[in-house]
Parts: C-alpha cells; structure tokens; sequence
C-alpha cells in the first residue's frame, strides 16, 4: 500500500506498507519503482 500524505507529495516521495512485512518506509518515487520491478522481475523467474 503507498500513502501519500501532503508531506509525501511535497518532497515527492511515498510512504510504503507491505503486507505481512508492515511499514517498509519513505521511498522515493524512483526507488518504490525500482523495489517493485525488482520484485515483479523476482517473482516472473519463479
């Protein structure tokens, strides 16, 4: 799940929660992107 509050929006970040894992942290958007194609590309090889 991404929140993105006014403080997200202002510095162009997101807030990620993950299922079963909780609070990942603030990512920026570039980094959330490249977590989650990392993890697509991870999950497609199995």
């Amino acid at each position: 799940m991404l929140v993105i509050g006014e403080k997200e929006m202002n510095e162009g970040k997101v807030a990620v929660r993950r299922q079963g894992k909780g609070d990942i942290g603030v990512l920026s958007i570039e980094e959330f992107t490249n977590k989650a194609l990392t993890e697509i590309r991870k999950r497609e090889a199995e």
